[in-house]
């Protein structure tokens, strides 16, 4: 049995966990990552990332990669659809649509503000993407890992692993399980883990078809349940209210799906092949707590729900960025008391509204005569102008405001990479390109020098920068603000407000510990 001694064990090498262990390398913490697969996962659990998600990458430099990754996506689409043409569906380009229930009525313009949007990376794609910064930093990661056991003491964390050449045991300070729904890091640690059962049966798969004009892009909803075709070109899913699947895991074959269409539908489609093809289903559970000790738990693995809306990945990778710069201040011994406590305290509840609106959605697609009497009226309350704002809103989580105990609207709100040019150390550039390093932001608008007199003391962790732009929309009048590594706001200074040191000092200290000189 070897033995290992990394700051910390990540298991799962999906985004979430390729995404965590990058942000712990990042600030110095060495890192293992162990996966039970012997390679990425191919399937497509996710066509599209959510805004806030995009926003964590660009902050760590990930932006042109995913911009060439999207208009590679964009550009296959665009062949896909002129190789078969669809009246509805003209070239595959379009900008993925936002729904609520498979109601696809939601105009994304009016909430997402310019710049903040979702964009068409697929989820295989990313985690290579990941996976590249990952080995570049020189994050450890080690497949055909398949976790049986976790035990915790007070110094640290040991996580076995079967694997072709026996048994393995690592230990770290901490683990952190990104394992997905099915966490066995959740599971073995005794973490709760509460919610509804599975009622529903949904089927997926990246198809062919002999005559792609039998299917019309969007919803359908049917006696038998809802057909979704056309969420990225030749992809095609049903769902069924008849229960649960009898093994989700088990392989999904081409018969099965089009058996399923024909189902729900009325219709034999003719699929010829099928990639990619799994089940998923509506079961929405969440750990009662993210934290237990030294173990932790990120994405699908701390909460599951159904794949509406595309907001799973969108919430993973924003737990990991959360997590992330906080665990590796514990490590790094530099943590205030209680940061690490504030990761559970700040993502349960975005979790479980994640769940909530997802049950929301399958009681809303049920196939019922009540069910879509509400249906119909739900869709005609989505016209109006607030109701679509709200959903939109919701959705891609620009509505999450973590309570920091301050009254500010903007404190406790994931800034969006729109405000102007700064300078500090380095070159000029980008908000978003000063946030690479995964340390705090300290933004001085009008150059005030007491502002960055104030933070040297937090010299490493906090970078000091002054704008030299034009003003950003959407924040007010706002003279200075300071950005935790995650991009929350976690202290502003309004226009015409009086220079305050001590409560500049007291939002530095309570995120970024005590000062270097004290």
């Amino acid at each position: 049995m070897t033995r290992l001694e990394p700051d910390v064990v990540v298991v799962g090498a999906g985004p979430v966990g390729l995404m965590l262990a990058c942000e712990l390398r990042t600030a110095g913490v060495s890192v293992v990552v162990l996966d039970r697969l012997e390679r990425p996962d191919p399937a497509i659990r996710a066509g599209s990332i959510g805004p806030l998600a995009v926003e964590a990458l660009q902050r760590r430099g990930f932006g042109k990669e995913l911009l060439a990754a999207e208009q590679d996506t964009l550009r296959r689409y665009a062949e896909m659809a002129a190789a078969a043409p669809h009246p509805e569906e003209e070239d595959g380009t379009a900008s993925p649509k936002e729904h609520f229930a498979g109601l696809d009525k939601i105009d994304s313009s009016r909430y997402e503000g310019v710049g903040r949007r979702r964009m068409r990376v697929e989820q295989p794609v990313l985690v290579e993407i990941l996976l590249r910064r990952a080995e570049d930093l020189g994050v450890d990661v080690r497949r055909e890992h398949e976790v049986v056991e976790v035990r915790q003491d007070s110094g640290g964390v040991v996580v076995t692993a079967e694997t072709p050449g026996g048994r393995r045991a690592v230990r770290g300070r901490y683990a952190v399980g990104c394992d997905g729904g099915g966490s066995a890091v959740r599971r073995l640690t005794g973490f709760a883990f509460v919610g509804t059962p599975a009622t529903v049966t949904g089927r997926r798969g990246v198809v062919e078809l002999a005559d792609p004009s039998a299917l019309t892009p969007g919803f359908e909803y049917g006696p038998g349940g809802v057909l979704v075709y056309g969420l990225g070109v030749n992809r095609v899913a049903t769902l069924e209210f008849d229960g649960p699947p009898e093994d989700p895991d088990r392989p999904l074959t081409t018969t099965e799906l089009r058996e399923s269409v024909r189902r729900v539908s009325g219709t034999d489609v003719p699929i010829t092949a099928m990639t990619a093809g799994g089940y998923f289903t509506d079961h929405a559970y969440q750990a009662s707590a993210y934290r237990m000790g030294r173990v932790l738990l990120a994405g699908d693995a701390a909460h599951v729900h159904a794949p509406f809306g595309g907001q799973g990945l969108n919430v993973g990778i924003v737990d990991a960025v959360n997590l992330g710069w906080k665990l590796a201040a514990e490590v790094l011994g530099h943590a205030p008391p209680g940061l690490l406590d504030t990761y559970s305290a700040e993502r349960h509840p975005v979790g479980a509204r994640l769940l909530h609106n997802t049950r929301a959605q399958t009681a809303l697609m049920r196939p019922d005569p009540h069910s879509a009497a509400l249906r119909e009226l739900f869709s005609d309350l989505m016209d109006l102008p607030e109701v679509d704002r709200f959903l939109g809103r919701m959705l891609a989580g620009f509505d999450i405001r973590y309570d920091l105990g301050d009254t500010d609207r903007l404190v406790g709100t994931l800034l969006p990479n729109l405000l102007p040019a700064v300078r500090g150390d380095g070159p000029e550039g980008s908000v978003t390109e000063a946030m690479q390093a995964a340390r705090g932001l300290l933004i001085d608008l009008r150059g005030r020098g007491e502002i960055a007199e104030t933070a040297a003391g937090w010299a490493g962790r906090v970078d000091v920068v002054t704008a030299c732009g034009e003003r950003a929309d959407g924040i007010g009048d706002v003279e200075a603000l300071l950005l935790r590594p995650d991009g929350c706001v976690a202290w502003v200074l309004r226009t015409g407000s009086r220079f305050d040191a001590g409560r500049l000092t007291a939002a530095l200290g309570k995120w970024f510990g005590a000062p270097l000189d004290s």
